[in-house]
């Protein structure tokens, strides 16, 4: 073997094999297909979504031990919470389980009411007691920790993915100027002042770069059989059209008085006003409310995790709704410190492109943050959708959530009956307690700059 081939057969005995060396592999792979069209993008994202479901899973086994192994311990108690509430909600219909009359309906174990047994205090057949209408309180905060759940990682998952997309764009092209060839009608083009004409050709430009758009996905779905005929009737089209290149406000400036806008709303008042426009949702797309009936939809009884689900979307959405203008002015922050490192400017002298630096070498630098801002928001999810059910707002009834079945009734009878109130509160108070602790862990841990601490 010659000297020149050594060093190849070296870097090839080095390079084989192994499983961290095919993941590092396959990411690559799922970041040169991410930044390399529209549907490359939809792959890869719903590719992470999948593992992220997967791996979130595997933390939230393995989070009380290693925070334990950490000397965390109030964050391992907060990471057993999660835990258990988790497990609790995956697996209610097993552990609460009612004897049925087969002649009789059939009723889910949340909505049996017995009226002969109301008002019972805790006793040894009800735990936490029984309420106006005889139904057990156990049942009903077993089946509420579904909701507490879903609309927890729910909403945490949707305010990460805005507040990202916000963040990052915002932060990485702050402050610098750009310009768009714009094509519009001369006589728009032909005004003086440019913001103006700006503003007003940007709906004819956004037209024809969704057709340019329609155009390459058809290309790519058929494999390039028509690209030449996709080219010169795009041509045709556009060519009519004049065009004047002008500058582009700067995306920072207006991402950042667009979320000054969103902060300046209070959150209660942005909560009911969504809520009230969307309405409570349960059927439709997703549970949305509206649209065809696609995925699980609402029904009276349900009482298995996934079918809990259409009803907590439009809670979710505006949960995120609510804490995704915050945590994008944090992302942002990690994002402008993260461009000024040397790799970023290294990665942009080799001719990387826009996309593929932030989503190579941005986004998994400050995915930390990320982390942080996610576990601390799980808890002030917990608590936001407490205070919509609390007020008669969210999931509506029968079935049951934390929130409603503190408040309402439950403060009519509050002297008559107070453990109808104690145990829901007690619920809430120790699943927020329990998430904080862990948000407050993960950042101790995650965070250079506190570890030790």
């Amino acid at each position: 073997m010659s000297e020149a081939q050594e060093p190849v057969s070296g870097y090839a005995l080095q390079d084989e094999g192994g499983f961290a060396n095919w993941v590092r592999d396959q990411m690559q792979l799922l970041i040169d297909r991410s930044v390399s069209g529209p549907i490359g993008f939809l792959s890869a994202v719903i590719i992470l979504i999948l593992a992220g479901s997967v791996g979130f899973l595997v933390g939230v086994v393995v989070m009380p031990y290693w925070m334990y192994k950490r000397k965390k311990y109030l964050g391992a108690f907060g990471a057993f919470i999660l835990l258990a509430c988790v497990v609790v909600a995956a697996i209610a219909p097993l552990i609460q389980t009612v004897e049925q009359d087969p002649e009789a309906v059939r009723v889910a174990p949340y909505t049996k009411a017995v009226f002969s047994d109301r008002f019972l205090s805790p006793n040894a057949d009800h735990v936490m007691g029984t309420d106006n209408q005889g139904r057990d309180i156990v049942s009903r905060i077993v089946y509420g920790s579904e909701v507490t759940v879903l609309v927890g990682i729910g909403s945490v998952l949707v305010t990460a993915v805005l507040s990202t997309v916000i963040g990052l764009v915002s932060g990485y092209f702050a402050g610098s100027g750009a310009s768009w060839s714009m094509r519009a009608p001369r006589f728009i083009l032909d005004l003086p002042i440019p913001f103006v004409w700006w503003l007003l050709a940007l709906p004819f430009a956004t037209l024809v770069l969704g057709v340019q758009i329609l155009f390459k996905l058809v290309d790519m779905v058929t494999l390039g059989l028509f690209s030449s005929q996709l080219d010169a009737l795009l041509d045709d089209l556009t060519r009519d059209l004049p065009s004047r290149r002008g500058p582009v406000p700067d995306v920072d400036i207006m991402i950042q008085r667009i979320v000054d806008v969103w902060n300046a709303f209070p959150a209660i008042f942005l909560i009911l006003a969504v809520i009230a426009i969307i309405g409570a949702g349960g059927t439709g797309f997703l549970g949305l409310g509206f649209g065809p009936a696609f995925g699980p939809q609402a029904e009276i009884g349900d009482e298995w995790f996934w079918q809990v689900f259409p009803r907590t979307t439009t809670v979710v959405l505006t949960v995120a709704l609510v804490l995704a203008a915050g945590n994008a002015r944090v992302v942002r922050g990690a994002v402008l410190a993260t461009r000024a490192a040397q790799y970023v400017e290294a990665a942009r002298t080799l001719g990387a492109s826009n996309m593929r630096i932030m989503v190579a070498h941005i986004v998994p630098n400050i995915m930390a943050t990320i982390i942080i801002l996610a576990s601390l928001n799980l808890g002030a999810a917990v608590l936001i959708e407490a205070a919509i059910s609390f007020l008669g707002f969210g999931i509506p009834p029968p079935f049951p959530t934390w929130g409603r079945d503190l408040g309402q009734i439950a403060l009519i009878y509050a002297t008559e009956a107070p453990w109808m109130a104690i145990f829901p509160g007690l619920a809430i108070m120790i699943a927020v307690f329990g998430f904080n602790m862990m948000g407050d862990a993960l950042r101790d841990i995650l965070d250079p700059r506190l570890r030790g601490t």
